[in-house]
């Protein structure tokens, strides 16, 4: 199963899961059925429902269409020259820079600049976030997708480009101290003990070191590499710093290194979800993390996106008509009991108790090919 954005859906695709459809005319909700073969009606349904796209089978012997690649905030040429480069500088420091190459750390800032300009220039930003965990659960890709993060907020804040560069080099590097820790803690299944957690420590330091040292990169790059495990509060690591004594890349790095990490598989836990993740760095704003960057950060993710399904507290059924950008877990929603009235979960008063419990599936006829019927979505 891939997701497919709306403009890369194509006929004979099938649809891997529901896709709920809300028309704004006239205030009914219906569905395409997982099982569904797309035609180019259908297509120009979901495009003018602003669904941004669909869960497509990718099972090629049921006859359907070579599916693109899952949707990716950075084309798969760069993501494989990324990830050459950051394996050949972490084994430059691996080796103890016993073989400095300064040209893979040009060429590290290169693939900074890349990214910046593929994010500036991608207009779904929020999907490409939310789809991130394409990557293999491997340390050079979390160092490329803590990058991807931090330039995502970086521009949310509206940074400068030579700060976003900058940015991006840092948390491409942000993890090269973990090459001084034995595997085997590293790779531990269980919990760390307290005497391996402190070498565990020391990963920050060791990588801003390595690169003050050897002159590889500027105070500032090297300033956010050892502070992104650094709390807002001051209970952080490796020197307790709180507030903003913390350096702007530090407290950028540490939610998005939080975010990527949280949603991806480790030897000693399975992934959270999104939701979960997102949650949890809501409630650690202003304790763990800036409050600031963290508005920046959920102003780039979408937990329930324009047209997804949810249960609300009550028990009632909504489709998600709208974001609020400040707060993403409460969007602006519309009930099936009363499709002509809209409830915002944010600002309205009346809803503070309300919250989304789940995604969810719900029984809806079936929507009838457009070329059939003049208006195609039924209650």
């Amino acid at each position: 199963m891939n997701f497919v954005p709306i403009d890369q859906l194509k006929e004979g695709m099938k649809l891997d899961r529901d896709v709920y459809l809300y028309d704004y005319k006239t205030c009914k909700v219906a569905m395409l059925r997982s099982g569904q073969i797309l035609t180019s009606a259908y297509i120009q349904k979901l495009s003018e429902l602003q669904v941004l796209g669909a869960y497509i089978h990718s099972d090629e012997k049921q006859g359907t269409q070579r599916l693109p690649q899952p949707p990716s905030p950075i084309k798969r040429e760069l993501k494989e020259e990324a990830i050459s480069n950051l394996e050949n500088v972490f084994d430059m420091f691996d080796k103890n820079a016993q073989n400095i190459n300064i040209s893979h750390i040009n060429q590290t800032l290169n693939i900074s600049k890349k990214l910046v300009t593929a994010l500036k220039h991608n207009k779904n930003i929020e999907l490409s976030i939310a789809n991130l965990k394409i990557y293999d659960d491997y340390t050079y890709n979390h160092s490329l997708g803590v990058s991807i993060l931090a330039i995502a907020i970086g521009l949310s804040m509206g940074l400068k480009t030579k700060e976003l560069y900058d940015l991006g080099l840092c948390a491409l590097l942000h993890d090269i101290g973990k090459m001084s820790i034995p595997i085997e803690i590293i790779a531990k299944p269980e919990k760390l003990t307290p005497e391996e957690y402190e070498v565990v420590k020391q990963h920050p330091y060791k990588g801003a070191e390595f690169f003050l040292k050897h002159k590889l990169a500027n105070k500032t790059v090297c300033a956010g590499i050892l502070t992104h495990h650094e709390k807002y509060d001051g209970s952080g690591y490796p020197n307790g710093l709180r507030g903003e004594q913390i350096p702007l890349f530090g407290r950028i790095i540490a939610v998005a290194d939080v975010y990527d990490a949280l949603t991806s598989v480790r030897p000693y836990r399975k992934p959270s979800s999104p939701t979960e993740v997102l949650e949890y760095i809501m409630g650690g704003s202003g304790t763990a993390f800036d409050v600031h960057i963290v508005e920046a950060f959920l102003k780039k993710v979408s937990p329930y996106p324009v047209g997804s399904c949810v249960k609300l507290s009550n028990g009632e059924i909504a489709i998600v008509v709208g974001q609020n950008d400040c707060h993403p877990l409460r969007p602006l929603v519309r009930l099936l009991s009363a499709p002509d009235q809209v409830l915002d979960l944010y600002y309205g008063r009346e809803n503070l108790s309300l919250v989304i419990e789940n995604a969810c599936n719900i029984a809806t006829d079936d929507l009838e090919s457009p070329e059939e019927e003049d208006d195609p979505v039924i209650e």
